[in-house]
């Protein structure tokens, strides 16, 4: 048998392999390999190595800061060392949360009056202090919720004033919510219109008040004996004045709002104290000594009281004409004029137009008569009257603003006014320049409407000083009819 030196298998002969191929030698006899047999050893006994005991090394302790005690370390857990102590930034206190505070309560002893200003600063002071986490919100909820509650008990107040009135003068004495507001007294007021006797400065109709809440109203006050008007009157003054025309007599067309603002565009807030409503309860009208109007009707005039120099300027509000009343003791006879809205042929010229209390102009040039348009001003006149062109279209107005006592810078800015108007509704207007009309220092300006037109109005104050404007109204074609008001205009009352 053969061994392959290739592959190692056997052959039962051949001279090459069976299973590779490889050439084979020749045949030799091959003992079987003998199986080896491992001889025993002799165990050498293990010599034991000395362990070296390990003996624990106290930990030496780290250097503490005073109050911090080193944590227990369990056996086999790793310390881990702290961060460094870090400390803590102290918080702010909002600046306007304090203030806030103190507005409240300040409120609180002044009948609220910073009480406004108290809510808005609360407000900012609790947003920015929850906005920067500051300190003071407290505070600042506070003070807001003090100065809140003197606003809506302010507001509620003025919206109970009646009833508040009532409750403080129900026995019809006593003072009421306006006269604590204003600290001025309504009673007092009240009582010197009822105990005086009042003459119309212009046209001598005179007032006489009686003890019963009795009136009689005399067309002249040199004749006592006929032509009168007679039955009951009232008298309110401020709020009273202005509500009781909301509750009875909104049918004339003023609702409390208007009224407001006019005062609040003659007088100022402070009118309302000055502000009176007079109404009569009229039975009847004696020409005679017999009742020609068998009847009973009202008759209410609103306007303002001047207690120390004894003047009422009322406002009749049927027809909107506007009376001075002065006191019998004050009164000029001199005064009194007629108002007349036709020119007087003896004393002016064919081509005179106006009257005596709004002074009058030479329409010596086209066709005029007469008309009543309203102007859109929103003033309350003594006397208006208007002239209009119908070729031209030209508009003139000649006009007395109702009210007196006016200083005579007001018709400076009442001009000032009448320009700013104009320019909010982005016409052309002139600046405001101080000229002369009618023999007085006048302001006045021209603003031009969008269709071309021109509105050239004069203020002035007159030596009794009421508040004179005219105006005119015309386009570049009829040049000269504002001239003829410019050049010919006088005013000899």
């Amino acid at each position: 048998m053969s061994v392959c030196p290739n592959c190692g298998a056997f052959s039962n002969g051949g001279k090459f392999c069976e299973s590779c191929g490889t050439p084979l030698p020749a045949e030799q006899n091959v003992q079987p390999a003998q199986q080896y047999q491992p001889q025993p050893q002799p165990v050498q006994p293990v010599q034991p190595i000395p362990v070296q005991p390990v003996y624990p090394q106290p930990v030496q302790p780290a250097y503490q800061q005073p109050g911090y005690q080193q944590p227990y370390m369990q056996p086999g857990q790793v310390y881990q060392p702290q961060p460094a102590y870090t400390p803590v930034k102290k918080q702010s206190t909002n600046g306007a949360c304090i203030a806030g505070f103190i507005l409240g309560l300040v409120g609180l002893f002044t009948l609220g009056i910073p009480s406004l200003i108290g809510v808005i600063v609360s407000t900012i002071g609790v947003i920015v202090a929850f906005a920067k986490k500051q300190k003071g919100k407290v505070l600042g909820i506070i003070g807001f919720v003090l100065s809140l509650l003197m606003v809506v008990g302010w507001i509620l107040l003025i919206e109970n004033s009646d009833k508040i009135g009532e409750a403080l003068n129900s026995s019809g004495e006593g003072t009421s919510f306006e006269e604590w507001l204003f600290d001025d007294s309504y009673e007092d007021k009240i009582a010197i219109i009822s105990e005086t006797e009042w003459v119309e400065k212009y046209n001598g109709s005179r007032i006489v008040f009686e003890a019963d809440n009795s009136f009689t109203y005399y067309d002249d006050y040199r004749d006592l004996n006929n032509n009168y008007y007679s039955g009951t009157y009232e008298v309110y003054i401020g709020f009273e004045g202005i509500n009781i025309i909301d509750e009875r007599y909104s049918y004339f067309g003023y609702t409390s709002d208007d009224i407001c603002d006019k005062i609040d565009n003659e007088r100022g807030v402070d009118g309302v104290k000055d502000f009176v409503t007079l109404i009569f309860h009229n039975d009847g009208y004696w020409v005679d000594g017999n009742n020609a109007h068998d009847l009973k009707w009202d008759t209410v005039y609103i306007g303002y009281f001047d207690k120390n120099n004894l003047i009422m300027d009322l406002t009749y509000l049927e027809d909107g004409k506007a009376y001075t009343f002065v006191s019998w003791d004050n009164f000029d006879e001199s005064s009194i004029v007629m108002p007349e809205t036709t020119p007087s042929e003896t004393e002016h010229s064919e081509y005179y137009w106006g009257s005596v209390l709004v002074g009058g102009v030479e329409l010596y040039q086209g066709e005029w008569s007469g008309c009543d348009e309203k102007d859109e001003m929103g003033y309350y006149y003594l006397e208006k009257i208007q002239a209009y062109n119908e070729e031209t279209e030209t508009r003139i107005q000649l006009s007395v603003v109702s009210g007196q006592y006016y200083e005579p810078s007001v018709a400076e800015e009442m001009a000032e006014s009448f320009k700013e108007t104009m320019e909010e509704y982005d016409y052309d207007v002139s600046e405001v320049e101080e000229t002369t009309l009618g023999g007085y220092t006048a302001y006045v300006v021209t603003a031009q409407y969008d269709d071309g037109q021109y509105l050239t109005a004069w203020y002035f104050v007159d030596k009794d000083l009421r508040v004179h404007y005219i105006t005119v109204l015309y386009y570049d074609s009829d040049l000269a009819s504002y001239e003829m008001v410019r050049d010919s205009y006088t005013y000899e009352h």
